[in-house]
């Protein structure tokens, strides 16, 4: 475990920050190395600067609020609404950071902490007028959470004798709460963007941005800082499922944050987190995800209980993980990949212009998803080109999390009108490719084939003097798996930056049938698979392309 340097160990900056400093750098609590690399590349770099200081008489002003709470701040959160509140510049006063980034496991409390944010952003104590307040998240029923608690707070508190003092600063209603000496606002928005536009937001809440699937709605309402003093998004999440949408590149960029101090930097990432998938066993380290856990008791007693219950309940293992421990994991027994072999595929394409490949397609219905790939092979490696049409008609489009409008303008997908995908318009899609590479064979499965045959026929498909077509059966499938996970373990894929095709492995899961495994998919409807379905049946014409000797090919640039 990393700690940072001895000049700056148990030095003192702030009443309010320096017990939660010295207790991860004296180790007096478990943590995660993210806990020290935030010490030591983040924060302590920032407070031995000549230009910034710690505003504690502010932070002191906004702790005082907690007498209208039901509850104190835990350590954690009492460090970080003074990082929040009091790190300024000298010259302006201003906040020094700008972006902070919660991660927290479930359990940790923290809709209680944003609560205590909310109430005093728009409060007496904060002071800056107009300083209205937007919450985020992608349902109304999480996006009110909060909002319906500072509601309560304001209207029916715990303790009756506050009601005067509340109302005399105060104004709730079940839409919005507003301070009255500063005219600040409380907001709630879900994922519809409308409405968001031309607010002039001092303070973006955003809850469980692991849901998130683009920025589209977050860049709206960003757009919307800068028009208030000390503008600041806030972020506070668990770890979840959704992978390569908003919370992974998220999170790649807070890694290359805590890993060296950049002075131009003004993200906070705050991380809990187990550092092991074998932690999770160990009750001692769950405090390293759950940093309330100490003071919480019964949510102790439900854990255990979670933990005991393991065995019977072994599908809820992926969920614990991701959301107790904050440490994502597949299902090893179901999952064509890791999610690690899956990104490994993001190198940059070779030039494959006039190369030899196999074309396959895959679809469920042409009222929804059709997906095209070419297939090529370079020296041991695999590369592959993927193309996906749309039914703007599809039933299933709403209940999609993935981010297909972004996929679309990256031009890895193309949104199709009417109430079905022409088979036409698929054929002519290989037509065009034909162009660049030269296709020697045609993969896909004999349902699929017949609704194609004609369409593929006059493309140049099929028949006597057409490129020859392979309808493959099952039976294919089973023989080509251990083909494919042995390209996902030796990293022999190229997909470019491809996240549709990630998404579609994803969202595939290996099915056994005594000795013999083949492909299914993870939920029937809204987590596609025919990206994949398509690269698999092109696997199955690999014996059609020669191998070539390794480093015969030049890598081409890759252009985002």
């Amino acid at each position: 475990m990393a700690l940072v340097a001895n000049s700056s160990r148990c030095k003192r900056y702030s009443p309010y920050l320096d017990p939660y400093i010295q207790d991860i750098q004296l180790n007096k609590v478990r943590h995660c190395p993210d806990q020290d690399l935030m010490l030591e590349n983040v924060l302590i770099p920032v407070l031995e600067r000549s230009d910034v200081y710690v505003d504690d008489d502010k932070i002191t002003r906004g702790l005082a609020l907690q007498k209208y709470f039901p509850y104190q701040l835990l350590p954690w959160e009492v460090f970080l609404f003074a990082v929040i509140v009091g790190i300024r510049f000298r010259k302006t006063g201003g906040i020094y950071f700008t972006d902070i980034r919660i991660i927290l496991g479930r359990g940790s409390g923290k809709n209680g902490f944003i609560d205590f944010l909310a109430f005093y952003f728009i409060s007496p104590a904060h002071g800056i007028q107009g300083y209205d307040v937007d919450l985020l998240a992608n349902s109304e029923a999480q996006v009110k959470t909060s909002f319906l608690d500072v509601h309560q707070l304001i209207t029916d508190p715990d303790d009756k004798s506050l009601i005067p003092a509340l109302k005399a600063h105060f104004s709730a209603t079940l839409t919005a709460i507003t301070g009255k000496a500063t005219r600040s606002t409380l907001r709630y928005n879900t994922s519809s963007k409308r409405g968001k536009d031309s607010k002039r937001t001092g303070c973006i809440i955003l809850d469980e941005i692991h849901e998130y699937l683009d920025f589209s709605n977050i860049n709206t309402l960003k757009s919307g800082l800068g028009k208030r003093k000390d503008g600041r998004c806030i972020s506070i999440s668990t770890f979840g499922h959704v992978r390569g949408a908003v919370f992974d590149r998220q999170m790649d960029q807070n890694q290359d944050i805590l890993s060296h101090y950049n002075p131009k930097n003004r993200t906070f990432p705050f991380i809990c987190r187990i550092e092991a998938e074998e932690e999770w066993k160990d009750p001692a380290c769950w405090v390293k995800a759950i940093p309330s856990l100490p003071w919480f008791p019964t949510l102790r007693e439900t854990i255990d209980k979670e933990v005991e219950d393991m065995p019977y309940t072994p599908e809820y293992w992926p969920e614990f993980m991701a959301k107790r421990m904050n440490h994502p994991v597949g299902n090893p027994d179901v999952e064509v990949a890791s999610w690690d072999d899956i990104l490994a595929t993001n190198r940059p394409l070779p030039e494959l212009t006039g190369r030899p490949c196999v074309a396959s397609l895959d679809y469920g219905k042409t009222n929804d998803f059709i997906a095209c790939c070419l297939t090529f092979r370079m020296g041991s490696d695999l590369a592959v080109i993927q193309h996906t049409f749309v039914c703007k008609a599809s039933r299933d489009l709403a209940g999609i999390k993935a981010p297909l409008d972004e996929w679309a303008r990256k031009g890895d997908l193309e949104f199709v009108d009417g109430p079905e995908i022409p088979p036409e318009l698929v054929a002519d899609w290989f037509v065009k490719m034909g162009t660049s590479y030269d296709i020697i064979a045609f993969a896909l499965d004999n349902y699929r084939y017949s609704l194609m045959r004609s369409a593929l026929t006059k493309a140049g498909f099929g028949g006597e003097s057409g490129i020859p077509i392979k309808l493959t059966r099952p039976s294919d499938l089973m023989k080509v798996h251990p083909v494919i996970n042995s390209a996902f373990l030796r990293h022999q894929f190229i997909w470019g930056n491809l996240p549709i095709l990630r998404w579609y492995t994803n969202n595939t899961k290996v099915v056994t049938e005594g000795v013999n495994s083949t492909y299914g998919k993870i939920e029937p409807h809204y987590r596609k698979t025919d990206g994949f379905m398509a690269l698999a049946h092109g696997m199955t014409l690999l014996d059609k392309l020669e191998e070539e000797p390794e480093n015969t090919y030049i890598m081409a640039p890759m252009i985002f």
